[in-house]
């Protein structure tokens, strides 16, 4: 039996004008001009599958419904839990934007409701594309028509050491087993 492909997540792949220079004043930009939290930015190599974001989503849920988030916010949480790390500081420099890059996921955090709602994965059919292309327009940045996929450099990035780096379905694997092991005592 053929396994089903989750729906696309809320997230555009960009390309910044020039390379950035300063992460923190590209953070600034987007706190100032976006609406809510469920806004954010990450490394461009540190999503690998609409599956991995969806279970980041989903932990994120879990713990934002039980109130065990460690971040303050859903956009921190996220982060934290994508780069599999207890610490804030070490989430960020794993899975947030760097100095240098060139290219980095604009995500929009999607909606849920109260713990006893059925739980469904649903694509936003374009709801937030606009408001997307106008973060876009204030970060410098442009649309690339690309969705997340494993690769060597996401690993790198979230210091995940591995002698089985070439397989695109492990790398999706190493990344979820680390994602539900991140907050065990």
């Amino acid at each position: 039996m053929e396994e089903a492909s989750p729906p696309w997540f809320s997230a555009w792949s960009i390309k910044f004008s020039e390379p950035i220079s300063d992460p923190r004043l590209v953070a600034a930009m987007l706190l100032q001009k976006r609406k809510d939290e469920r806004w954010l930015l990450v490394g461009h190599p540190a999503p690998v599958s609409e599956r991995h974001l969806w279970s980041v989503w989903l932990a994120l849920r879990e713990r934002a419904l039980a109130k065990k988030m460690i971040s303050v916010s859903l956009d921190g949480e996220f982060i934290r839990l994508l780069a599999g790390t207890h610490q804030m500081s070490v989430a960020f420099k794993r899975a947030g934007v760097q100095a240098g890059d060139e290219k980095a996921w604009l995500i929009r955090l999607p909606e849920w409701h109260d713990k006893d709602d059925e739980i469904l994965l649903n694509h936003d059919n374009g709801t937030h594309d606009s408001e997307a292309y106008e973060l876009m327009s204030w970060l410098e940045s442009e649309y690339i028509p690309e969705r997340p996929t494993p690769s060597n450099e996401a690993l790198n990035r979230l210091q995940i050491e591995s002698d089985l780096k070439d397989s695109r379905n492990t790398i999706e694997e190493m990344l979820m087993m680390q994602l539900s092991i991140t907050d065990i005592d």
